[in-house]
């Protein structure tokens, strides 16, 4: 008799165990951006862990102070909030062609699609649109980052700041 109570404690526990397994591995979010760092810590010049991309989906560990701790093959890291949405970002094959970019589909997702920049143009037309352009072509390496950190004696936050 003691012996099925106390396995029925054991099942029961353990079933418990699944069902919050289950219930965080739920927790998932997608990357919305052409590219992001997973980084080490929740800073943006933290070193780059690896490298996530458009529509990769990543499962939630912790969320701290706009960063979100994800899971990944090679272990966990930080994403911030701005690069990920919770809900699955796809391309549809609207349009004439039937391709979509994933640049616009990343800029659709944060509510910036070709319509929007349209009526942009017309009520800006001195907007510089090929600057704009080269800025989203610049791409700084995790050298000249760290080197901008220690020309500008920058330091690091510590945890929970």
């Amino acid at each position: 008799m003691r012996a099925a109570i106390s396995f029925s404690r054991t099942a029961a526990v353990a079933g418990l165990l699944l069902a919050v397994a289950a219930f965080a591995a739920a927790d998932t979010v997608t990357v919305i951006v052409r590219k992001t760092s997973i980084r080490r810590d929740r800073q943006f010049y933290a070193p780059t862990l690896s490298e996530a991309d458009f529509g990769d989906p990543f499962g939630v560990v912790a969320r701290e102070k706009g960063w979100v701790r994800v899971s990944t093959p090679s272990g966990e890291g930080w994403l911030h909030e701005s690069a990920v949405t919770a809900k699955k970002a796809a391309a549809s094959s609207q349009g004439s062609s039937g391709a979509v970019a994933d640049g616009d589909v990343a800029l659709a997702g944060k509510g910036f699609n070709p319509q929007v920049e349209s009526e942009y143009r017309k009520k800006n037309p001195e907007a510089d649109y090929d600057a704009v352009d080269r800025m989203e072509r610049l791409e700084v390496g995790e050298k000249s980052v760290a080197a901008f950190v220690h020309a500008g004696n920058l330091r690091a936050r510590e945890r929970g700041q």
